[in-house]
């Protein structure tokens, strides 16, 4: 059915929820275009290139675990339709974003040259790969058909929460793709 023949606040929370939807989605494949494009550019020795990407897509990524650990698991809880399949696969998401947040860390603190980042960056894209595969696949078919969640007051919060932390990470979230002309003279 057209959303254009339903009464206005359903479609409004059809509105919301493909907006909801969209974020999460947008933001998953942002995040994937990130690590193959990581792949691209080390494979073009371009070091300097692959720290400022892998600092930018930490942000993303950071920005966006936070979004669905305050917003978007708690929505989900609080749906009714939400049953034990759904509330494993949060918990499991819940886990694996301690593990990226892990993995995140010690990515911050090396360079390229370190033998250990090019892994460290392959691990946490396979994380990342996982993750989008339970909440695209798992949590939002479920979600997107019932009507218990409030999707026009997730979209809201969503919207406010994220320009917050679009502020917040704003420096790291527009990391140059080149390096600074100081930067350069480090050995790497």
């Amino acid at each position: 059915m057209s959303h254009a023949f339903l009464r206005g606040d359903v479609r409004a929370d059809l509105a919301s929820r493909d907006e909801v939807v969209a974020l999460l989605v947008d933001d998953h494949q942002r995040a994937q275009h990130a690590f193959h494009q990581f792949d691209r550019l080390w494979a073009q020795r371009d070091a300097a290139a692959c720290e400022a990407l892998v600092r930018r897509t930490c942000a993303l990524i950071s920005l966006h675990a936070t979004l669905e650990e305050e917003l978007f698991y708690p929505a989900v809880r609080r749906c009714p339709a939400t049953g034990p399949t759904e509330h494993r696969l949060i918990h499991e998401a819940e886990v694996e974003h301690l593990v990226v947040r892990i993995l995140m860390s010690q990515l911050r603190r090396m360079t390229a040259d370190d033998p250990q980042f090019v892994p460290l960056v392959g691990v946490l894209g396979r994380y990342v790969e996982h993750h989008v595969k339970d909440i695209e696949h798992g949590l939002l078919p479920q979600l997107t058909h019932s009507s218990g969640m409030d999707w026009s007051s997730l979209s809201t919060a969503w919207r406010r929460r994220r320009g917050e932390l679009e502020q917040q990470w704003r420096d790291e979230l527009q990391a140059p793709a080149r390096p600074s002309p100081s930067s350069q003279d480090r050995p790497h």
